[in-house]
């Protein structure tokens, strides 16, 4: 990539490539470091652009440092910059134990925070320049267009992290910095009101299979039927450098979906939840939608990952799940503000409103309190009607 200074690939005894920058080698041996740096971006249109931006990044360092007469390796300068750059390559920084897919959201919040502030000294920050970087990370791309509160959330929220690991590295004005956004409060997004319901389900597994997506289908009985997360159902494509088994595109693997061998010969199905860590069973003999589904497969097809895209035979990438997903809700006149995210919150909504135990429903949905269940509750109706209908019946002295 000509727009990526300094980027080198390196290809694997599997044919797979994993890609560096590399520092001059006349500077390397004048002493800059690092001489390298391990990049991990996605090989789609939006990773590539991530990876040329932090090529120039790393370039444009490498450049200033010789500028300088390279007296000294790159450090802090009490700039968000600086502090950034060193977030970014310590091995002690949290940055290099974020897993792959956090690493490039928050290199996102990053490369926004370096370009709109980053000459700032954070020694000289107060109150006010945090709450105006929220209020224009928040502004529309373009007018007309939508505000953008999460990219602002996200952003603040990197800062947080930024200046947190500066305390730690002992700055006195990332203490300072520290103590002011600790008394700041910033506007929360709106959290989304939407559910996918029974009907919805109904109407997107029928139009799936009329088109012949019958993948889309399970997959969304699974996820309402059992509240799951779109990744645990299916799956991720991991970046990785191994060499040994397992289901490969380019240089990443398939991890974390649903396999056929995760349901047993009772019908009990038995998942380990990927953000939490908590395995849950469900009685697949308890969800008539998922048997529906699984009566579909034929049991010679049965083996491997559950949900396979049918124009490649390979479990589905993320991007093309979730368009799919769109094209045939769209077919079964879904409303556009329901998305396939939704499932999850459905199922968990129609459990409160028939009246299921917090404890139970925190179980079945994997979470390991209710409190996290409870903000998958939408609040409808039905709620809110059986609690009017308790307090009257109190009242009016009527307990049937």
């Amino acid at each position: 990539m000509t727009d990526a200074p300094g980027l080198k690939r390196k290809s694997n005894k599997d044919g797979t490539v994993r890609e560096y920058w590399m520092a001059r080698a006349d500077l390397v041996k004048r002493g800059y470091r690092p001489s390298s740096i391990r990049l991990h971006y996605p090989e789609t249109p939006e990773g590539r652009i991530q990876l040329a931006s932090k090529c120039q990044i790393l370039q444009a360092e490498m450049l200033a440092w010789a500028a300088r007469g390279g007296a000294s390796a790159p450090g802090y300068d009490g700039t968000i910059k600086s502090l950034s750059s060193l977030f970014q390559v310590n091995d002690d920084s949290p940055f290099q134990t974020m897993k792959w897919n956090s690493r490039a959201s928050f290199l996102q919040s990053l490369e926004i925070i370096e370009r709109t502030v980053g000459p700032r000294q954070i020694g000289s920050l107060l109150g006010p320049d945090f709450k105006r970087w929220h209020a224009s990370w928040a502004l529309p791309k373009e007018d007309g267009m939508p505000a953008r509160p999460w990219r602002a959330k996200h952003t603040i929220d990197a800062v947080r992290q930024l200046i947190s690991y500066g305390v730690t590295l002992g700055y006195e004005d990332c203490f300072r910095a520290d103590a002011i956004l600790g008394k700041i409060r910033f506007k929360t997004p709106p959290a989304r009101k939407s559910v996918l319901t029974e009907d919805h389900v109904t109407a997107v597994r029928a139009k799936a299979h009329e088109l012949g997506y019958h993948a889309i289908a399970l997959a969304t009985a699974l996820q309402f039927s059992l509240t799951m997360r779109q990744k645990d159902v299916i799956g991720e494509w991991e970046p990785t450098t191994s060499t040994e088994g397992g289901i490969r595109h380019k240089d990443t693997i398939w991890v974390n979906g649903l396999l056929w061998s995760d349901i047993d010969e009772k019908l009990i199905l038995r998942k380990k939840h990927v953000k939490t860590g908590f395995e849950v069973e469900h009685d697949l003999k308890l969800h008539p939608m998922i048997l529906e589904e699984i009566e579909r497969v034929p049991t010679d097809k049965r083996v491997g990952p559950m949900i396979i895209a049918e124009t490649t035979g390979e479990p589905y990438k993320h991007r093309t799940f979730t368009q799919r997903w769109r094209d045939v809700a769209d077919e079964a006149s879904i409303p556009k503000n329901v998305w396939n995210m939704d499932a999850r919150a459905g199922g968990i909504t129609e459990a409160y409103d028939l009246g299921a135990a917090e404890t139970d429903v925190m179980k079945s949905a994997g979470h390991k309190n209710r409190q996290t269940s409870a903000r998958y509750n939408r609040g409808t109706l039905e709620q809110t009607s059986r609690v009017a209908k308790v307090r009257m019946a109190k009242r009016t002295g009527n307990t049937e």
